[in-house]
């Protein structure tokens, strides 16, 4: 239990004893530390000697207890005062309240009654020190986290979240020289694979490149930020590119991965500096999404033109024509022309991400349209996926071309599987009409839907073959049959296969198998 330090001070020799004796003081929490006859002893020990109560009579020689109490209010605010007095003196009370005593006791006192009081002032005392243990507690948790509490405020300052009032009273808070000139914002984007300590190095090289009414700080990407002071918009801009250039320089011998440095706009207020922290994201932004590292100024990326909406829907129309019409490498071709739109604009990772995600639309619709069933390797192009994943136009054209060639491949193998569909429905049409001498190519294409220069290149296409190529080994074929099988003339074999005259049928079946039909059916039976 902790003791607290406790003197008494009574000019009676009679009360001394009688209180000094008759208080278990250890038992109670204080340790009597000094006895005293008059308030100047007491006070002279109390100003050499740490004391947590004092308690006095009122009436004594040299210096009273109202007096004492006033001179330790006055120096020793911590120190509670407990006054002991006659019946006589309780007029004194009102003063007393004044000099802030805790306890107005009348004599004569009782040990009990002395003891509940000193109860009371125990506990007063022990809810005191809890208090400033928090307070001690809490000041040294806001000295820990105070370089924490800094950032936070310059983030939230470059962020825009703070207005003029809030502004003003943290700035005294963190006792941040505010020059009230110009203002420019610097971002630098540090490589993800980077370790702690050589984020810091680089954080601790930021610091030697600035004066001191700048300030580093991070935001929540981890990315370093410079806010940088200065008196001119135009100057403030060179010496950002100066402190750029270096630290570009600096991070190239720290680490592999070089970083990506964005320097916003230079401006005049500093409700505005938002606008040039924006201004340094974008060009980080924008650098990123063309897959570069170097130092890019919001100034420079300024002078691109933000992509046309006519120019992207005119080459995405062109990309789908292609795919369309099947023409090898056209798609290809066109892709490539969208996203040199795309690398020669200005654009922010969101506006790709919005083009990607129109692209993405675009080709899932004609997915939809040709009829091509979305298995595994289409699941990508649904609507709901991600395009956001894509944080440079090199990944996201490998994405789509490599989508492409799968839309290219299953057109592709639709077109084949239409075609021969076709060469099989016109082998089944020619084996159940070739004996009709009056069947033609143009009746075939009648059935079949197609001219007769489509169905022309198809069918040569897959079987090897002209129309009348095909139809004439069949025809010549069942006449082989027939001649093995009946004994049936030449004449009538000719009208069965569908040849009206049968001198011509002749002349076809010796030119094909080399024999007449009388020599083909003697070499059959011989």
């Amino acid at each position: 239990m902790t003791l607290y330090k406790l003197i008494f001070v009574d000019d009676e020799d009679i009360v001394r004893e009688g209180i000094t004796s008759r208080i278990p003081w250890g038992r109670n929490g204080f340790e009597l530390a000094g006895v005293f006859d008059n308030g100047q002893a007491a006070l002279d020990y109390i100003n050499d000697n740490d004391v947590d109560v004092v308690l006095s009579d009122i009436s004594m020689p040299r210096m009273d207890g109202l007096t004492l109490s006033r001179k330790i209010a006055e120096s020793h605010p911590g120190t509670q005062v407990l006054l002991l007095t006659g019946f006589e003196e309780f007029e004194y009370a009102q003063e007393a309240v004044r000099h802030r005593v805790k306890e107005f006791l009348l004599k004569p006192i009782t040990a009990e009654e002395l003891k509940t009081v000193l109860d009371r002032t125990r506990d007063e005392l022990d809810r005191l020190r809890n208090a400033e243990k928090e307070q001690d507690r809490l000041r040294e948790l806001l000295d820990r986290s105070l370089p924490l509490l800094r950032e936070r405020f310059f983030y939230s300052l470059v962020s825009g979240r703070l207005n003029r009032e809030e502004i003003s009273r943290r700035r005294e808070f963190f006792a941040w020289n505010d020059l009230g000139a110009s203002y420019l914002v610097i971002i630098i984007s540090l490589p993800e694979e980077w370790e702690e300590i050589t984020r810091l190095a680089l954080a601790e090289e930021s610091k030697k490149l600035i004066s001191g009414d700048d300030t580093v700080f991070s935001n929540r990407n981890e990315d370093l930020v410079l806010l940088l002071q200065g008196s001119e918009g135009e100057s403030m801009v060179k010496r950002a590119r100066s402190i750029a250039e270096r630290l570009f320089s600096s991070a190239l011998g720290l680490g592999d991965s070089p970083v990506t440095i964005g320097i916003g706009e230079s401006v005049e207020e500093l409700e505005d500096v938002n606008r040039s922290y924006l201004g340094a994201g974008n060009a980080v932004d924008h650098t990123r999404v063309l897959g570069i590292t170097r130092i890019q100024s919001i100034d420079d990326i300024r002078q691109k033109t933000r992509v046309s909406q006519e120019a992207f829907i005119s080459r995405a129309r062109r990309l789908v024509k292609a795919l369309r019409e099947g023409f090898r490498h056209s798609a290809q071709d066109a892709l490539t022309e969208i996203f040199r739109l795309f690398e020669e604009s200005y654009l922010t990772s969101s506006d790709v991400a919005a083009y990607l995600a129109r692209l993405q639309y675009h080709l899932s619709d004609f997915v939809d349209e040709m009829g091509i069933s979305v298995r595994d390797d289409f699941k990508e192009l649904s609507l709901t996926a991600e395009p956001r994943r894509f944080t440079k136009l090199d990944d996201a054209k490998r994405y789509f071309s490599k989508q492409i060639s799968k839309i290219e491949d299953h057109v592709r193998q639709k077109r084949n599987d239409a075609a021969h569909s076709r060469i099989d429905k016109a082998r089944h049409i020619i084996s159940k009409r070739f004996t009709d001498n009056s069947f033609s190519l143009q009746d075939i294409c009648s059935e079949i839907y197609l001219s007769t220069s489509q169905f022309s290149a198809l069918f040569k296409e897959g079987t090897g073959q002209t129309f009348v190529e095909y139809l004439t080994e069949v025809r010549i074929d069942e006449a082989k049959r027939l001649l093995k099988a009946t004994d049936l003339l030449s004449y009538e074999i000719a009208d069965r296969v569908g040849y009206q005259d049968p001198r011509y049928f002749s002349s076809i079946f010796k030119k094909i198998t080399g024999f007449t039909t009388t020599e083909y059916r003697g070499e059959l039976e011989g």
